[in-house]
């Protein structure tokens, strides 16, 4: 029998029958019978909560059938199929959720949130230019969105556009001095996070820190790309935009450190 099936089936037990036949359950199957005993599946709003919790708790194919009852209730609800989207996403199915995203662009064609997940599907397969005409797009309809600025800059430094991707940055902290320390995908946004080379990513991140005038953030970040393995850092902190910092103790001993890195792999006469 399917799971879905036996958490169905618990949910009707009688509740002199529940504990014995708890045993037959998983707990994760148990958790997920609780959260549907007693839903009104003709109420839209109950079944879009319990959906989003569904979501909340990763249970991402039960809340995958959840947002699909709502959207045979409201065809036309542009959100249902974003967050269908978001779902599919989780699973990494990303044409699924590609299709779920396009049909709520479609329906809503100022949806920003849904354009900016159309994107961040072509960035995860690997089509960066067709992102960052997305995220653009997307700007174009909430210019002031500090997620879609950030992903932005993400696709921009994945096609090697690293001036562009700090600029990016910047307005995405400009927006949100916390947007970097958020979670990846929360809601109905997709954050994109991944990068590939991580040492070259932190030694953007700390020229965008920079850039802003942020010192503790500046050395964090520059500290990441050495500990990353960055292959050009000596060079890289005489970069006119880490000037600020010359006369700053911390950022002096990390360069000196550099000097002794330098010293230590160059051969003895």
């Amino acid at each position: 029998m399917a799971p879905w099936s036996l958490i169905a089936m618990l949910a009707v037990l009688p509740a002199a029958v529940l504990p014995a036949a708890a045993q037959l359950v998983p707990r994760e199957a148990q958790a997920q019978a609780a959260v549907t005993s007693d839903l009104d599946l003709n109420d839209p709003a109950a079944v879009e909560q319990r959906a989003d919790l569904f979501m909340v708790r990763k249970f991402f194919p039960e809340a995958i059938q959840f947002y699909q009852r709502l959207i045979k209730m409201q065809p036309q609800n542009a959100t249902y199929f974003n967050k269908l989207g978001i779902a599919y996403h989780q699973m990494q199915r990303l044409g699924d959720a590609k299709k779920a995203y396009q049909t709520a662009a479609k329906l809503d064609p100022g949806y920003a949130r849904a354009i900016n997940n159309i994107a961040a599907v072509e960035y995860s397969q690997k089509n960066y230019r067709g992102a960052i005409l997305n995220y653009l797009k997307a700007l174009s309809i909430s210019p002031s969105d500090p997620v879609i600025y950030s992903n932005l800059g993400t696709a921009y430094f994945a096609y090697d556009e690293y001036e562009y991707a700090v600029s990016s940055y910047r307005y995405a902290l400009l927006l949100d001095p916390q947007i970097f320390e958020r979670s990846g995908r929360a809601g109905s946004i997709v954050h994109q996070r991944e990068v590939g080379d991580r040492g070259t990513f932190f030694f953007y991140m700390a020229k965008t820190h920079a850039s802003l005038g942020h010192i503790n953030e500046t050395l964090l970040q520059l500290q990441k790309a050495y500990e990353e393995g960055y292959s050009k850092m000596h060079e890289a902190v005489t970069d006119p935009a880490f000037a600020f910092l010359a006369d700053d103790p911390l950022f002096l001993e990390f360069v000196a450190m550099l000097d002794r890195d330098l010293n230590e792999e160059s051969p003895a006469p």
